[in-house]
């Protein structure tokens, strides 16, 4: 018998930018992509930090909304 996990993915982190990691997701379609990536990976729960258009972390409503 296999006990059930919870695979948790942290897709952006808070501090790091494109100039850091290119391949960091930082708009909602790129995170959209690296979240439904992690999903087919076998990912079960995302934690998202929503990006402002200079990549600083956000916490409007209408962001998260759009992820």
């Amino acid at each position: 018998m296999t006990d059930p996990v919870i695979i948790a993915v942290a897709i952006t982190g808070s501090v790091p930018r494109k100039k850091d990691n290119p391949a960091l997701p930082v708009t909602v379609a790129e995170q959209i992509e690296s979240t439904h990536a992690a999903y087919e990976a076998g990912a079960t729960l995302v934690h998202v930090h929503v990006r402002n258009d200079d990549e600083t972390t956000s916490s409007d409503p209408g962001k998260f909304a759009a992820f």
